[in-house]
């Protein structure tokens, strides 16, 4: 019998055996893992002697091909395997990093509401805290009134309105105040002036009495001042003369306002919509637009400042 041997294991190629003195000329194929296969060959296959060895080597090839074509599936089915298990590592890290992402995500938004609902109290606080006292914006309201009417306010809060006297006075004596004022012309220009320290009859004992004079100081802005000048003066309305001026200002200019001589600002003037020909009675801001100009746009509004009054 000969044999073609190979080293033994679960992994070595097939062992090959024949006997060409049995008559069926058998070969016998032994796996590595012990397993066998028996082959018959015809014994009257021609030219059996100078075949056979040539049908051995035949065989033994193609049993080599074989055995190295089940060590190339168990190759790649073990690169396979360390493939899955390598990108089942790399799921199980995106899942886990995807959990951490979701609960970063999940943090961030209750972060973001949180702040939304701060900004929301701050926003809140803050509309609480600063007061629009007077609005002009489309000519909607008379504001060439009489003591009274000033003293009580007119208008409606979310449009054109004067608050009244009796509370801003109220407003400002409860703490210090800072005042801005807002501008805008009808060729849609804005500007502001803003004072550091305002108040209204801050030191009267009877205000309407005192006339409800004006305390302002402190100029900053865009629209240069126009204010300062009437620091210390009363109000004045058409039916009430608090200036210092022979005739009365409110009746000359068609307003109402902390005149002296008359004025530099004449914010409760008429609504005359720009430029007009008649003099200083619109509503007036002489360091922006001169005295004949009628503004589009003016608000005025206190905010306490961080100084309380003691």
């Amino acid at each position: 019998m000969n044999h073609s041997q190979a080293p033994s294991g679960p992994d070595s190629p097939p062992l090959i055996s024949t006997n060409q003195d049995e008559g069926n000329a058998l070969v016998t194929v032994e796996r590595g893992d012990g397993s066998r296969i028996n082959i018959f060959i015809d014994p009257n296959c021609p030219d059996y002697n100078n075949n056979f060895l040539r049908l051995e080597g035949l065989q033994t090839s193609l049993l080599h091909s074989l055995s190295h074509h089940d060590t190339d599936l168990k190759s790649v089915k073990g690169q396979e395997r360390a493939l899955l298990v390598q990108l089942a590592e790399e799921i199980a890290k995106l899942s886990a990093h995807g959990s951490q992402l979701k609960a970063e995500y999940s943090a961030l938004r209750q972060g973001q509401s949180s702040i939304s609902q701060e900004i929301s109290m701050l926003q809140n606080e803050q509309a609480r805290l600063v007061q629009v006292f007077q609005r002009r914006e489309d000519g909607s309201v008379n504001f060439y009134r009489d003591w009274a009417a000033y003293q009580q306010g007119f208008g409606k809060i979310t449009g054109e309105h004067w608050l009244g006297l009796d509370r801003i006075h109220a407003l400002t004596i409860q703490a210090n105040y800072e005042l801005r004022i807002d501008l805008e012309d009808f060729e849609n220009s804005t500007s502001f002036a803003q004072y550091g320290s305002f108040g209204v009859g801050l030191f009267s004992v009877d205000p309407d009495e005192d006339g409800y004079p004006l305390s302002i100081a402190d100029y900053s802005g865009t629209a240069g001042d126009s204010l300062l000048k009437h620091n210390g003066m009363k109000f004045t309305t058409k039916d009430k003369d608090n200036d210092h001026s022979e005739n009365n200002c409110a009746s000359f200019y068609h307003g109402a306002w902390w005149y002296r001589n008359c004025h530099m600002s004449n914010l409760n003037g008429q609504y005359l919509r720009g430029q007009h020909s008649s003099y200083a009675d619109g509503i007036e801001w002489y360091s922006w637009t001169g005295l004949q100009y009628s503004l589009k746009f003016t608000e005025m509004k206190i905010k306490p400042t961080c100084e309380q009054n003691e």
